[in-house]
């Protein structure tokens, strides 16, 4: 952890916050520098910080600025921290934590690689036990040979659906294989992966006095 205080990084954007406004109206060379700038000094506060910046292309809607630590969810406590001691800056929103995005946001490389969409993953969870969320993905097309590259679409895919809190806490491990493999199990289509993750959680049980039990 840096000797920066969080209030040190706050000032600094909100002191330099409207060349982040302007970004599109901005050079590439100089959109570059003052994307290079808010990580330094985000970093600088600790180094497993990292952001992400959304602006309306139409102009309506509210700019947003996210801190993010890609899922790694033994930093979300001073991600949470440091956010709520965020100012109000007129214009923008801060957030903690990802949210959950369409399934193939910033995926263009992977899919084009691969020549296949997240889409066309499915997927079941490892067990019955509704405390494990380990899930196997499948494909169709799938083997061996290229679960690695699976692997490396199935992971960020799961990210966009359910947000980096939800991907942090709640996955515990993802396996691919190809389609055949599934058998008897229960399989869905990936997309709808945040219903039934919802689903498992407030799975309902009948306690021996008849009132349900296990509900969150």
């Amino acid at each position: 952890m840096s000797k920066l205080s969080k209030r040190h990084f706050w000032e600094w954007f909100k002191r330099n916050n409207k060349e982040y406004l302007d970004l599109h109206s901005k050079s590439k060379k100089e959109a570059t520098y003052w994307l290079c700038e808010l990580n330094a000094h985000l970093r600088a506060y600790y180094k497993f910080f990292e952001y992400s910046v959304s602006l309306p292309d139409n102009g309506k809607g509210i700019p947003k600025l996210t801190i993010t630590v890609n899922g790694r969810v033994m930093h979300f406590k001073k991600v949470d921290v440091f956010v709520a001691t965020a100012p109000e800056i007129p214009g923008w929103q801060i957030g903690a934590l990802e949210d959950p995005m369409p399934i193939d946001f910033l995926l263009e490389k992977q899919i084009e690689t691969l020549n296949i969409h997240p889409t066309e993953f499915s997927f079941s969870f490892s067990s019955d036990d509704p405390d494990d969320t380990s899930l196997i993905i499948y494909h169709p097309l799938c083997s061996a040979r290229n679960e690695a590259e699976y692997l490396q679409l199935a992971y960020p895919a799961i990210y966009n659906l359910l947000g980096e809190r939800a991907y942090g806490s709640d996955i515990n491990h993802v396996d691919v294989a190809n389609l055949s493999a599934a058998g008897m199990n229960d399989v869905h289509p990936l997309e709808e992966l945040p219903i039934h993750m919802a689903l498992r959680k407030s799975a309902m049980v009948v306690g021996p006095n008849g009132t349900l039990q296990g509900m969150d």
